[in-house]
């Protein structure tokens, strides 16, 4: 590919991800089109369909949280709450929870191959990630990567806009009530 096709097939994708983090699902093609600024033709040249802009806002996703990942294990020794708080901020600023609601299918196994590796790379990675948050104390050892991984999604997903007028830092607030809960775990046992 070309650098300038490759360049504005990253501009959609930019625009697209950004775009279903504030509407997932309901933003018309052509709005990504015009903000990536290109032609619609430009748009389904590079992406057929909404469901192949959606895969490809996955893999961006999915990419950028692997590149997260590894960052954040390096450095882990160093600072480990200092790093386990990076990491779950990075996550919710990434669309996490808008961004997986937008792009993910209800049965996951449909999910092109692509995709379902680096889904099943940044578990592997997301899983090594939290077991050192386990031996430093920051979440109790019966919590699984699923739970985590999912409650973070539901936390982090953006609130209806009545409800922000009444808490405007509410996602905040849930993630560090989330991240409290993980460090102390359940009142009852865990049912897996």
């Amino acid at each position: 590919m070309r650098a300038d096709a490759l360049e504005r097939r990253n501009r959609i994708i930019d625009t697209a991800c950004e775009l279903f983090r504030g509407q997932p699902g309901t933003v018309p093609l052509e709005v990504i089109a015009e903000r990536a600024d290109v032609g619609i033709a430009t748009l389904y040249r590079n992406f057929p369909d909404r469901e192949s802009l959606l895969h490809a806002c996955g893999a961006r996703l999915f990419t950028r949280a692997i590149e997260l990942q590894h960052s954040v294990l390096a450095e882990f020794h160093r600072d480990p709450e200092g790093r386990w708080l990076h990491y779950v901020d990075s996550l919710v600023d990434m669309g996490l929870g808008t961004l997986v609601a937008a792009f993910a299918p209800d049965d996951l196994t449909l999910l092109p191959s692509d995709v379902m590796d680096l889904r099943q790379r940044t578990a592997k990675l997301g899983n090594t990630i939290l077991e050192e948050a386990k031996k430093h104390g920051l979440v109790e050892a019966s919590i699984q990567h699923d739970t985590f991984i999912i409650g973070l999604l539901t936390v982090a997903r953006p609130p209806v806009p009545g409800v922000l007028s009444l808490e405007p830092n509410i996602t905040t607030n849930l993630v560090e009530i989330f991240l409290s809960g993980l460090r102390h775990g359940t009142l009852r046992p865990l049912r897996y």
